[in-house]
């Protein structure tokens, strides 16, 4: 199954309406790198561009294309468990 997760889903700054996934006290705590090393210890294949989300445009962000056999919100609240 294949999987797009934004760097955006986890920003602090933006606001749950415009596309934020996580509690704002565990988003402060995301780095683009600790996503990257919690994909590896997962043992999932990915590749990571830039991009734009479609809620906020006008920001840049990255984009995650994952290759996994789970679904988008369970490896988001994979993501949230392990940056606590």
């Amino acid at each position: 199954m294949k999987i797009t997760l934004y760097s955006q889903y986890f920003n602090p700054k933006i606001s749950r309406r415009l596309g934020r996934k996580i509690p704002v006290d565990v988003a402060r705590k995301y780095t683009d790198d600790k996503l990257v090393e919690i994909l590896r210890q997962l043992n999932v294949v990915y590749d990571v561009r830039e991009g734009r989300s479609s809620r906020v445009p006008y920001e840049k962000c990255k984009i995650y294309n994952i290759e996994a056999n789970i679904k988008k919100s369970t490896l988001i609240k994979i993501v949230e468990r392990r940056l606590q």
